[in-house]
């Protein structure tokens, strides 16, 4: 079915759109029996129920998440925040079919549906109500929803449930910010709200209506409900500060919304690879850019203001620059992320050097997800490629095993790299923060940018603190840090040296 944006489109293709629907092949068996076992079947499950009676909006294959999602609607006397990636399906699961499985099987009241304007909220309930119409396999199996010949308002409406005599249930969409002390249908306070659309890019910037949408979700909308009430609020966080955000932090006036969260990619993998396989994301980022695809798909609201690391900061050299360069130190820092809790976070290793002029370039960097022996192999071929003085590795609870996989490579090899193990003592956020933000703000520290382990590292930066991973800054922060301290020691005049790779490997454990 096309895509309808807007509650005017919605009218001005509504014949279009019916006999679209009409057009829909019916089922080959229409016996009373086939009809009880079909309606038995889905009962319990909005994913059979739109296999069976929408098959056009769940032609492929779903996802791990979608299953997940049956359990989430059913949540019920707390409000729900919902994120899942642009094009999960979010919006047609949440505000299409599962309100019309609640109404065909009539376990609903009334129903409210609730975006920032009434016109968005409309959307919402014709789309429903176009299927209530003239969806003939629900018909078919059900019975009549909309007496024939009747076309309601789209925003405002009431449905006969087939099978219970006189037993109704209201339907009615309202805009945020809404007087919510008039939503009763007959006796009944909405038992079932659906919030979607709560907000677009430029009123999610607008500190005022943020405030005032959160406070009409918290303290207008929710006790206006009936005391079982089942409210999901499907939105994408679009800043820190929007109103997705600020409800799932909370804030001093309220709680945190209890939230779940889905993201086009799980710890590096397609959640839904049927549909948005690995290629298709890699292109998806590569045309929108790393801050749009973080923000669309992986739920990384984009900092305003307060934003650490800015993409104009982000300073970039061509090979051929280093040409005429020369390093008054050269070094590397390794983040090996060793623990059982990091056991899905990137390895990280990045090789810098510092000019005499204070200009850090980022040599090598080699950030991927791969096992100790692989990321040892890689420390090696940066130290073949770029002579560092010193390959710093952070000492987190795992040197001995590292200390071993080193041990091992460098009897295979037959030397050792000059590895020193480091123990972080500050926090990492703070140390992120401290070292970095003014030499990347004032273009001290330049990244060779077509690399592609540079370009997660980049990605990383740009994404920080919102983002998944922070292994990359942490391992930029550890060499910077090093770099800028033998700096600052060369000129107080202190004595240092520069070992070659012989004499590192001769004096290996004499230290």
């Amino acid at each position: 079915m096309k895509e309808i944006k807007t509650v005017r489109e919605l009218e001005k293709e509504w014949h279009k759109l019916k006999d679209e629907i009409l057009s829909r092949p019916l089922f080959l068996d229409n016996s009373e029996k086939a009809k009880e076992t079909r309606k038995k079947k889905c009962a319990a499950s909005v994913w059979l129920f739109a296999r069976t009676y929408f098959p056009d909006y769940v032609a492929s294959e779903g996802a791990k998440f979608h299953k997940e999602w049956e359990k989430i609607r059913m949540e019920e006397k707390e409000p729900i925040l919902l994120q899942a990636f642009r094009g999960s399906g979010k919006s047609t699961f949440f505000t299409l079919l599962d309100p019309i499985h609640e109404i065909a099987y009539g376990k609903r009241k009334f129903m409210l549906f609730s975006s920032y304007t009434e016109e968005k909220s409309e959307r919402f309930t014709g789309r429903i109500l176009l299927e209530l119409m003239y969806n003939q396999r629900l018909k078919n199996d059900f019975g009549t929803f909309i007496p024939e010949g009747k076309r309601p308002s789209m925003g405002d409406f009431s449905v006969t449930v087939p099978g219970k005599k006189g037993v109704t249930i209201g339907v009615l969409a309202v805009s945020i910010g809404q007087d919510p002390r008039g939503f009763v249908h007959g006796s009944a306070r909405p038992d079932y709200v659906r919030l979607d659309d709560i907000q677009n890019r430029k009123r999610a910037k607008s500190r005022k209506f943020v405030k005032e949408s959160v406070e009409w979700i918290m303290q207008d909308l929710i006790p206006a409900l009936a005391e079982n009430y089942s409210c999901v609020i499907v939105a994408t966080p679009l800043n820190t500060q929007c109103v997705a955000a600020t409800l799932e932090k909370g804030s001093d006036e309220i709680q945190a919304v209890k939230t779940y969260k889905f993201p086009a990619e799980v710890r590096g993998k397609p959640a839904w690879p049927h549909f948005f396989p690995a290629d298709r994301l890699a292109r998806l980022k590569r045309t929108i850019g790393s801050l749009a695809y973080g923000q669309e798909f992986l739920l990384i609201p984009i900092a305003l203001d307060e934003r650490i690391f800015k993409e104009e900061h982000i300073r970039g050299y061509q090979p051929e620059e280093l040409i005429a360069v020369r390093f008054a130190y050269v070094y590397s820092w390794t983040d090996p992320s060793v623990k059982q809790e990091e056991k899905h976070c990137f390895k990280a290793t990045v090789c810098a050097g510092i000019t005499n002029e204070g200009i850090i370039y980022i040599l090598k960097a080699r950030i991927r997800k791969e096992s100790i022996q692989r990321m040892v192999d890689g420390m090696y071929m940066i130290y073949v490629a770029c002579n560092p003085s010193y390959m710093f590795f952070e000492d987190n609870g795992g040197q001995a095993m590292l200390s071993t996989v080193l041990d091992m490579k460098a009897e295979k090899e037959g030397y050792h790299i000059p590895y020193r193990p480091e123990t972080a003592t500050i926090n990492k956020d703070t140390r992120i923060e401290a070292t970095l933000s003014a030499p990347i703000e004032n273009g001290i520290i330049r990244f060779y940018k077509q690399d592609a382990d540079q370009k997660e590292l980049i990605d990383e930066l740009l994404q920080y603190p919102d983002g998944e991973y922070k292994d990359g800054p942490d391992a930029l922060e550890g060499v910077v840090r090093k770099l800028i301290d033998a700096a600052k020691k060369k000129r107080a005049g202190m004595p240092y040296s520069r070992s070659t790779r012989e004499s590192r490997a001769v004096l290996q454990g004499y230290d």
